[in-house]
C-alpha cells in the first residue's frame, strides 16, 4: 500500500463524517434519518466501510467482490424501508462520487502521480457497478412496495421523461418497453371524474389488467394512455391517426375508459418514438381539444382527422366566425346532429336519413333550412369545408363553457374568399 492509500485510510473516519454532514445539509431524507442516533451511526458506519473497502481493493488491484456489491445493494434496500425518495437515492450517488474525488485530490498533493492515476482508474471502473447495485436494489425494493396502479402510473411517467430505470419497473409489471408508442389523450370536458385517488387508481389498475396499456392521470380531467406501436406510420410530430390494424383494440380500450368514467369524452392520438414522447403527448393533447366529445367513442382522432379544426382554433377571427355559424344553426331542428350524420355518411341522403331515423324528405327540409340560415350549400365543396368544421367545433365543446367570456361575434357574413354562395340547394 503506497503513501496515498495509507493517508486515505487514516482519513477515512473524518472523511466519512464530513460526507454524512453534507448529506444531512443537502438531502432532507438524511436530515430526518440523522435525528435517530442509531440510524445516524449506521449511515456513518457504511460511509467508513465504503472508503476502507475501496482502499483495500485498490491496494490489492481487485474489483469489488460479489458480496461487496450485495452489501451495497442491501443499503439501497434499507433506504427504501426508511422512506428515502428516488431523488435522494440518485442524488446521494452524485454527492458521494464528487466527495470521494475531492478526497483523492486533497490527499494526492505531493504524492506519487502513478498511484493517484491507479486509484482514479479503479474508482472509475468499479464505481459504475457499485452505483448500479445500489440503485437497482433500491428500485426493486421500491417497486415491491407499490400497488399495481402506482407502478403503472410511475412507469408511464418514467417513459415520458426517458428515464433509464423504466425497463426495470416494466419487468416488475410483466410488460416490455417498446421503441414506439401511440399516445392517447382522453379528455373529459364536463365535471371531474371522481374525487379520490382511489377512484383514479381503480381505473388505472383495471384498464392495465385488461389491456396491458400504460396510463396515468395528467390532470384531473385528462387521462394519458401509452399503447405499443409498430412504428409503421410516420413518427414525426405530424403523425397520422391510428392504423386500421390497431383500430379494434384501441377502440375497445378507449370505450372501456369512457364507460368507466361515465361521461362523454374527447380522444386525441399521436404516435412517437420512445425517446421523444413529450412531442407526441403535446400533439395528442391539442388533437383532443378539438376532437368530438362522445358518450360512446366512434372515432380516435389524429392530426389527419382534425387538422382543419386545429387551424381554426388557432385563429380567433375564424373561431368567432364559425361560432356565429353555429349560433345560427342552433335555431334549426337538430341541424348540427343532421350535418354530422350527413358528412359521416359521405353526403348519402338515404344513409343519412336511416341513421337519423327520419324520412329523406325531412332530411331535405333540414338541409334547405341550413342553407336558408347561413347561405351555404351543405352539399357543395365550400359547404363541406365550412360546415363540417363548424360541426366538429360544436361537438368538441369549443364554445359551451367559454361562451359567456367571449365578446359577441361581429355581424355574420360569408367572407368572399370562401367562394361565391350558391343560389339553391340541388337535391
Amino acid at each position: 500500500m503506497g503513501d496515498l492509500l495509507r493517508l486515505l485510510m487514516k482519513r477515512s473516519d473524518a472523511n466519512a463524517r464530513a460526507e454524512v454532514s453534507v448529506y444531512m445539509r443537502e438531502l432532507p431524507d438524511y436530515r430526518r434519518e440523522a435525528a435517530n442516533p442509531q440510524a445516524y451511526a449506521e449511515t456513518l458506519e457504511y460511509a467508513v466501510w465504503l472508503r476502507r473497502r475501496t482502499i483495500e481493493c485498490v491496494s490489492e488491484d481487485q474489483p469489488l467482490a460479489a458480496e461487496d456489491l450485495a452489501f451495497v445493494g442491501s443499503i439501497g434496500q434499507q433506504r427504501v424501508r426508511h422512506g428515502f425518495s428516488l431523488h435522494t437515492a440518485r442524488r446521494v450517488l452524485a454527492l458521494h462520487t464528487n466527495l470521494m474525488l475531492r478526497e483523492f485530490y486533497d490527499a494526492a498533493e505531493g504524492q506519487d502521480v502513478q498511484e493517484l492515476l491507479h486509484l482514479l482508474s479503479w474508482f472509475g471502473t468499479q464505481g459504475t457497478p457499485g452505483a448500479a447495485a445500489y440503485l437497482q436494489a433500491y428500485i426493486d425494493a421500491e417497486h415491491l412496495r407499490l400497488s399495481v396502479a402506482a407502478r403503472v402510473r410511475t412507469l408511464t411517467q418514467l417513459l415520458l421523461t426517458g428515464d433509464a430505470t423504466a425497463p426495470s419497473l416494466a419487468r416488475s409489471l410483466g410488460v416490455d418497453v417498446h421503441d414506439h408508442y401511440l399516445v392517447v389523450i382522453v379528455r373529459m370536458p364536463s365535471q371531474l371524474f371522481g374525487r379520490a385517488d382511489a377512484t383514479h387508481d381503480d381505473l388505472v389498475a383495471s384498464v392495465f389488467k385488461n389491456h396491458l396499456a400504460l396510463l396515468s392521470w395528467q390532470q384531473p380531467n385528462e387521462l394519458l394512455v401509452l399503447v405499443p406501436h409498430d412504428g409503421s406510420v410516420s413518427l414525426s410530430p405530424m403523425s397520422l391517426s391510428p392504423m386500421a390494424s390497431d383500430g379494434d383494440r384501441l377502440m375497445s380500450l378507449v370505450r372501456e375508459i369512457v364507460e368507466r368514467v361515465a361521461r362523454p369524452c374527447a380522444v386525441g392520438t399521436a404516435a412517437g418514438a420512445a425517446n421523444a414522447l413529450n412531442k407526441a403527448v403535446e400533439l395528442a393533447r391539442r388533437v383532443a381539444h378539438v376532437a368530438p366529445v362522445e358518450a360512446t367513442p366512434r372515432t380516435l382522432s389524429g392530426v389527419a382527422d382534425v387538422f382543419v379544426e386545429l387551424g381554426a382554433a388557432q385563429l380567433p377571427e375564424v373561431d368567432h366566425w364559425l361560432r356565429e355559424i353555429a349560433r345560427r344553426l342552433a335555431n334549426g331542428p337538430d341541424l348540427v346532429v343532421t350535418l354530422d350524420a350527413y358528412y359521416r355518411a359521405d353526403m348519402n341522403r338515404l344513409a343519412t336519413a336511416a341513421a337519423l331515423h327520419i324520412h329523406p324528405r325531412t332530411l331535405d327540409y333540414r338541409l334547405q333550412r341550413v342553407y336558408n340560415l347561413v347561405n351555404v350549400d351543405p352539399g357543395s365543396v365550400r359547404g363541406v369545408r365550412i360546415l363540417s368544421t363548424t360541426v366538429a367545433r360544436v361537438l368538441a365543446g369549443a364554445w359551451t363553457q367559454a361562451q359567456a367570456l367571449v365578446p359577441p361575434a361581429p355581424a355574420f357574413r360569408v367572407p368572399p374568399d370562401f367562394g361565391p354562395a350558391t343560389t339553391g340547394v340541388p337535391y
